[in-house]
C-alpha cells in the first residue's frame, strides 16, 4: 500500500497533523500534485489488482485506530467496501452496528423503495416511447400502466412525505436530516406527475429528475455516506474527527461532506451553505487548528475526459462548518451536488433526439426490403465504440442489447437497447466509467459497481445470450474468475441488472472462453472443452458429458450455433489465436450428448481461409447456417466483395452465398471491425439482423430467399 507520512499540504502550509499518521490507498499510489484547470488528468487503474477493495482510503493513527472508507469491492454483492475502524491494529467492518444504532434507517430504505419503483416505472415509460405505438394504442399503454404507477407512486410518496412532518422522535441531527431529505422531496413530488395520452422526452427527463432527488433525500437517511471512489479521509485532531468529501460515484463527482465521530462511532452529514465544485483525488490535509485543507483534483467532461480542477486552494473550518477560499473566486455549489453528466439532459436523454419513434413508418421500411441484399437503416442515433462481444437476440420483446466494450474501447457498463420496431436506440442511465480504464489495455474491475451492475468487461464476446424462459439476459464472462465466479441477469422490464447467482463447482467463467447460447433444453455454456446446462427454474448449473472428445474455447477464436431442427449444437474453432480455419464443424446431439467431427465438404488445411466463427445465424426456411463475415483469403486484402460463408446441413457442406448491398451504400458490415457485430433471425418478418457497434451503431437488415440466392459449393472457389 502506498503510505504519505505527515505529508505537507502545500509549499507554503505545512500539515500539523502528527508525523507518524499514514494513509493508505490500492493500488498503491501518491496523490499527484494539482495541474492547471483543463489539463488532462491520469486517473488510476486496477493494475489488475486482485486484492477486494480498490480506489478507497485508509487513515490510521499512531494510537492504532484508524477509519477506512471508500473504494470499490470486488467481491461484496453491493461492490461496497462500507465502513471499517482500526481498534488496536485490528481493522472491523461496523456497517451492521451503524445501521441497527441509525434511528433513520428504516427511512433510507423506505426512500430506496420509492426510488426503485420511480425507475421501474421510468423504464416502463421510456420503452414504450421508443416502440412508436400508435397514438391510440400508446394512450392505452399509459393509462393502464404507466400512469397508474406514477399515481401508486405519488401516493406512497405522499404517505412517506406525512410521515416524516410527523415524525416525533428525531433528536437535532436527524430533524436535520429530514429537513434536508423533505427538500429534495418536495421536488420530486413536483416531477412526478400523469403522462396523460402521450409520453414526452420533456417529461421522461423531468421522471428521471424526480428519481435522482429521491436517491438523494435516500442518502440522508443512511447509516454511512454514499459509496465513492477517491476521497482521501482526513483526521482533524482539534475535533478528533474524521472527514471526507466529495469522491467519485463513476457516473457522477459529488461535492457531499461527511464526518465520522470515532468516540460516537457514527456518521454525520454536514450541510455547509455552500461547497467547492464536485471533484475526485482531491488533496485533502488537517492544518491541526480545526480547518481541513483541499486542493487539486479531477472533473469528468464528456468527450474530453478527467481533466484538472485546478490548483486553488479551499479550507473547511470542522467547527464552523464553513469552506472558505484561499485567495481566489471559484464558483460555489450547493453542498449536496452531483456533476452535470448524471443529470438530464444527458446521455439516455440524447437518444431522444429527432422524430418521435413511428412504428409504422419502420415495418412498411422494413417490409419493403429486397431479397437478398443487405440494406443499412438510417438510424437517427448510433452507438458507438462497443466492441468485442455479440448482440442478445429478444424475440419476446422485439429488442436486441449491446452490452459491449473492454480491451482498449468503450468502458462503460450501460447496455445500449435496440427497438427493431423503430430503428431506435435506447440508454437507460448514465454508464459508470472505471477509472483508467479507457483506452487501457483490459484494466477493469471485478464483481458490482455502486449501482449493482456488473463492470464492463475485457471482451463480453459470446458470454451473454438472452434466456427466453427468465425472460432476461444472462451474462457469464468475468475480468477474474478467481474473484468474480458468478453469472449475472439483465432485466429488459427494469432495463437494469437484477442480480448475480454463483456458479458451479468447477465451472470456468473467463471471458476470454465463456460461450453461451440457448437451446430448447435451456442456456448451454462452453468453455474449455467443457459443457454446463442452466436450469431456469433453479439457476443452477449442471455438468453435461459429452460422449466424445469436446473441441476447446479459445480467446477470440471460437463460436456456437444451435441447429433447432436436428437439436444439436454445432462448435467451431480456429483451434488458437488468429490461426486459419479448416472448415471443421463438431456437432453435440443434445438428446444422447454424442459429440464428432462432422467433416464437411470445403474443408481446407491450407491455411489460406480466414474466418471469424462467433458470429452464425441459422435460417429456418432454407434449412442453412450463415456467418456474416464475407469470404476472406489470406489476409484482409482478399475479402469478398459480395460472397459470404455457409454451411448446408442437409448435405454437409461448406459453400458461399451471394448476397448484395443496397445501391449507394459506402459502409458495409465488417468493412473496419468484426469484433463489434450481432447477428439474428426475426421469425415475425422473415428477416436478418446485422449489427456493427463499433463505428456507429449501425443495423443492416437483409431477407433471404434461398430461392433467389446464388449458392455455390466452397470446394469449387478455394483451396
Amino acid at each position: 500500500m502506498a503510505v504519505l507520512v505527515g505529508a505537507a499540504v502545500s509549499a507554503v502550509e505545512p500539515a500539523s497533523q502528527p508525523a507518524d499518521f499514514k494513509f493508505t490507498t490500492i493500488p498503491e499510489r501518491v496523490i499527484p500534485e494539482p495541474g492547471p484547470r483543463g489539463k488532462p488528468y491520469t486517473v488510476p487503474a486496477t493494475k489488475w489488482e486482485k486484492r477486494p477493495v480498490l480506489w478507497g482510503w485508509t487513515c490510521e493513527l499512531s494510537d492504532g485506530s484508524g477509519l477506512s472508507f471508500g473504494g470499490i469491492h470486488q467481491t461484496a454483492d453491493d461492490g461496497n467496501p462500507h465502513t471499517s475502524i482500526r481498534n488496536g491494529g485490528v481493522w472491523q467492518p461496523i456497517v451492521e452496528e451503524l445501521r441497527k444504532a441509525n434511528p433513520l434507517q428504516q427511512h433510507f430504505a423506505q426512500a430506496r423503495t420509492l426510488r426503485d419503483a420511480c425507475k421501474d416505472t421510468l423504464a416502463t415509460a421510456r420503452h414504450i416511447f421508443f416502440e412508436g405505438q400508435t397514438p391510440d394504442e400508446e394512450a392505452r399503454l399509459v393509462k393502464s400502466g404507466v400512469d397508474f404507477a406514477i399515481g401508486k407512486l405519488a401516493e406512497k410518496l405522499a404517505r412517506f412525505v406525512s410521515e416524516l412532518k410527523a415524525w416525533k422522535e428525531p433528536g437535532e441531527y436527524e430533524a436535520g436530516q429530514v429537513t434536508f431529505a423533505l427538500k429534495h422531496l418536495a421536488t420530486a413530488v413536483g416531477h412526478i406527475r400523469p403522462f396523460g395520452g402521450q409520453i414526452t422526452p420533456e417529461q421522461l427527463a423531468t421522471m428521471r429528475k424526480a428519481q435522482i432527488e429521491i436517491e438523494i433525500a435516500a442518502e440522508a437517511f443512511d447509516a454511512e455516506p454514499p459509496p465513492r471512489a477517491l476521497s482521501r479521509i482526513a483526521f482533524e485532531p482539534k475535533t478528533k474527527l474524521f472527514v471526507i468529501f466529495g469522491g467519485d460515484h463513476m457516473d457522477y463527482l459529488t461535492n457531499d461532506l461527511w464526518v465520522f465521530d470515532p468516540v460516537k462511532r457514527r456518521w454525520f452529514q454536514r450541510h455547509p451553505e455552500s461547497a467547492p465544485e464536485p471533484r475526485g483525488d482531491h488533496h485533502f490535509d488537517a492544518l491541526g487548528d480545526g480547518r481541513i485543507a483541499m486542493r487539486g483534483g479531477y472533473i469528468y467532461v464528456p468527450e474530453k475526459g478527467y481533466l484538472n480542477v485546478g490548483p486553488e486552494r479551499w479550507f473547511y473550518d470542522v467547527g464552523k462548518n464553513n469552506w472558505s477560499a484561499d485567495g481566489h473566486r471559484e464558483q460555489t455549489y450547493p453542498a449536496d451536488t452531483r456533476s452535470a453528466r448524471y443529470w438530464p439532459p444527458a446521455r439516455p436523454e440524447q437518444y431522444m433526439k429527432g422524430p418521435r419513434p413511428d412504428a409504422a413508418t419502420n415495418e412498411a421500411r422494413l417490409k419493403a426490403i429486397p431479397v437478398n441484399t443487405w440494406v443499412r437503416l438510417k438510424t437517427p442515433a448510433g452507438t458507438i465504440s462497443r466492441d468485442w462481444a455479440t448482440w442478445a437476440y429478444d424475440s419476446d420483446r422485439d429488442m436486441l442489447y449491446v452490452w459491449a466494450g473492454g480491451h482498449a474501447s468503450y468502458p462503460g457498463n450501460d447496455v445500449a437497447r435496440y427497438h427493431m420496431a423503430t430503428d431506435r436506440w435506447e440508454i437507460s442511465d448514465p454508464a459508470q466509467l472505471p477509472l483508467g480504464c479507457a483506452g487501457t489495455n483490459e484494466q477493469y474491475p471485478s464483481g458490482f459497481d455502486f449501482n449493482r451492475r456488473p463492470w464492463c468487461r475485457k471482451h463480453v464476446w459470446n458470454s451473454q445470450a438472452y434466456e427466453p424462459e427468465l425472460k432476461k439476459m444472462v451474462m457469464n464472462g468475468a475480468n477474474d474468475q478467481k474473484i468474480d465466479p458468478y453469472f449475472y441477469l439483465y432485466d429488459p422490464e427494469k432495463a437494469d441488472w437484477v442480480s448475480r447467482h454463483r456458479n458451479a463447482t468447477g465451472m470456468g467463467n473467463d471471458a476470454y472462453n465463456s460461450q453461451l447460447r440457448h437451446t430448447k433444453h435451456g442456456m448451454l455454456d462452453w468453455y474449455g472443452n467443457k459443457l454446463w446446462l442452466l436450469d431456469a427454474k433453479t439457476l443452477e448449473w449442471r455438468p453435461l458429458t459429452p460422449q466424445g472428445k469436446m473441441p476447446g474455447t479459445a480467446v477470440d477464436s471460437c463460436g456456437m450455433v444451435y441447429d433447432p431442427k436436428r437439436d444439436r449444437m454445432l462448435f467451431t474453432t480456429l483451434g488458437g489465436y488468429a490461426k486459419p480455419f479448416d472448415g471443421q464443424i463438431h456437432a453435440l446431439d443434445l438428446a444422447t450428448l454424442k459429440i464428432e467431427p462432422l467433416n464437411p465438404e470445403g474443408m481446407s488445411t491450407s491455411g489460406a481461409r480466414r474466418m471469424f466463427l462467433r458470429e452464425s445465424v441459422y435460417l429456418p426456411d432454407a434449412d442453412l447456417f450463415l456467418w456474416p463475415g464475407r469470404l476472406t483469403m489470406a489476409g484482409e486484402q482478399k475479402r469478398s466483395p459480395n460472397l459470404f460463408p455457409a454451411y448446408d446441413p442437409a448435405r454437409n457442406r461448406w459453400v458461399t452465398v451471394k448476397l448484395a448491398f443496397a445501391a449507394g451504400e459506402k459502409e458495409r458490415p465488417f468493412d473496419k471491425s468484426e469484433v463489434s457485430t450481432g447477428i439474428a433471425y426475426d421469425a415475425k418478418r422473415g428477416l436478418v439482423w446485422l449489427g456493427d457497434s463499433a463505428w456507429g451503431g449501425g443495423v443492416w437488415v437483409m431477407r433471404f430467399d434461398a430461392t433467389k440466392a446464388e449458392i455455390a459449393p466452397l470446394k469449387d472457389l478455394v483451396p
